[in-house]
């Protein structure tokens, strides 16, 4: 018998016109590997690049489970076709470094900025003709050309889902970042006398769960937290009073703040307030103000207050607080170097992933130390030291697809009452603003896991599939 469904493959007779997810469901196959992916990205990529060996088996696992959903009729159910939007992004995220792998005639490489040392070189070796691409790095641009692909299949495959899908992606998010937050407690524990990590180098003595980096740790933690948000979004929809819920939503806010804190990023704690801003601003039309909510409020807030004054003095909160005593920050010695690299190879571009050997390039002696500068502590600089003027070009190209798909989005939303898709766009804008100012002072966007996740707020921004119709 022929059914009618979504392209979230619900059945019109099982929905549920808030959007609330029914006791009992479950996600369709196509959407389980989804929520698979997403899970593997979050659980396998925060190794960086100190700590390759998780995220060359996260590439291998991200193709492998985009095979069926392309393959298999069984795991495209309740898939829509790629949006024209997301198929644009797709490219843009990944032109730059595929320009730049493309070899090229001596009598144009040895004309670019900054291939002086490179020249000379290969003219010792008699190898100056020799064809070289534009990077000044090819086996690490094309590294992370893989990590880049990895991001975007898991961007494609959640924008083919509906809107019940990518509440179940949420979900996905949620209990990963509550697995790491678990994970973080036993790192800072060291139960059974082990370290609990993932990766041989890592931020010691900071919760950091799944990442290796406190930084990427607790953006992880505040995307999970939003996510926590779209899923009380979808319970709250049906203009009932859940107490329960709300009372929930209260815990996990609790926790996720705590291990940002003990994550120990300094950019982190202090952009948690927007987290808790767009937390709120998703969420205010499920508010119904009476003396009763206000008292609860107030409660909490002084459950917080208390709560943080009964475990300053803990040792792991107070190796934090001294973070922000530091009077020293590298960070400007950092991008000095940068700014000066990106002056060498001006409007050229390195190449993608060669932060590395620019920086020790640019190291001035007078900062030199025993540490190696792996990142510029600042996505900007370092995306503009690598793609150059036509980095720039492609990175305004990006935001300005993902702010027409947003302004799409909205205009969807004044036609329709959809507390969920609104929640779910909140999100996605959250998720921006977050990475965009934390990408300010640190490289969110160097984890493979931040890259995914970022990945999934873009596809939330992309429109809805038309209904489909399956045999059934």
């Amino acid at each position: 018998m022929s059914k009618v469904l979504r392209n979230d493959g619900r059945r019109h007779g099982d929905l549920v016109g808030n959007g609330k997810l029914p006791d009992g469901s479950y996600p369709l196959p196509s959407t389980a590997i989804c929520m698979a992916l997403v899970s593997l990205a979050i659980a396998l990529g925060g190794g960086g690049t100190v700590n390759p060996q998780t995220e060359m088996v996260l590439q291998v696992a991200t193709f492998l489970l985009t095979i069926p959903l392309l393959t298999i009729d069984s795991c495209k159910r309740g898939l829509a076709n790629v949006p024209s939007a997301a198929w644009l992004l797709a490219w843009l995220v990944i032109v730059i470094p595929v320009i730049q792998l493309i070899p090229l005639p001596p009598s144009i490489w040895q004309k670019l900025p900054g291939r002086e040392v490179e020249v000379q070189s290969l003219t010792l070796a008699l190898s100056q003709q020799s064809w070289m691409p534009l990077t000044v790095a090819p086996a690490r641009t094309f590294a992370s050309l893989l990590a880049m692909i990895s991001a975007v299949l898991v961007f494609l495959q959640v924008a083919r889902l509906g809107e019940r899908g990518r509440n179940w992606i949420c979900a996905a998010v949620a209990m990963m970042g509550g697995a790491s937050l678990l994970l973080g407690v036993l790192q800072l524990s060291h139960t059974g006398g082990l370290d609990w990590s993932l990766y041989s180098e890592f931020h010691y003595g900071y919760l950091v769960g799944f990442q290796a980096n406190r930084n990427a740790e607790t953006d992880v933690l505040q995307i999970a937290l939003l996510a926590v948000g779209v899923l009380t979004a979808a319970r709250l929809a049906d203009g009932k009073h859940h107490a329960a819920t709300w009372l929930g939503l209260a815990i996990a806010a609790l926790a996720f703040l705590v291990g940002i804190f003990l994550a120990g990023s300094r950019a982190g704690i202090a952009i948690a307030p927007l987290t808790l801003f767009v937390l709120a601003v998703m969420l205010f039309p499920f508010v119904k103000p009476s003396p009763k909510a206000a008292w609860w409020a107030a409660g909490a807030v002084l459950a917080l207050v208390v709560f943080g004054a009964a475990t300053w003095q803990l040792p792991a909160v107070q190796k934090v607080a001294d973070r922000f005593a530091i009077m020293r920050e590298s960070r400007l010695d950092l991008w000095a170097d940068t700014t000066r690299s990106i002056a060498e190879v001006w409007p050229v571009g390195s190449g993608v992933g060669t932060i590395v050997p620019m920086l020790e390039t640019a190291e001035r002696l007078a900062r030199v130390d025993p540490s190696r500068p792996v990142r510029a502590h600042n996505d900007w600089l370092e995306w503009t030291l690598e793609g150059g003027l036509a980095g720039i070009l492609v990175l305004f190209a990006i935001a300005f697809v993902l702010a027409l798909a947003l302004f799409t989005a909205i205009a969807a939303l004044q036609k329709r009452d959809a507390k969920l898709r609104r929640a779910q766009v909140i999100f996605a804008v959250g998720v921006f603003a977050l990475e965009a100012l934390h990408a300010i002072v640190d490289y969110p966007m160097r984890s493979m896991s931040l890259a995914a996740l970022t990945g999934i707020a873009a596809a939330f921004l992309m429109p809805i599939g038309a209904m489909q119709r399956e045999m059934t």
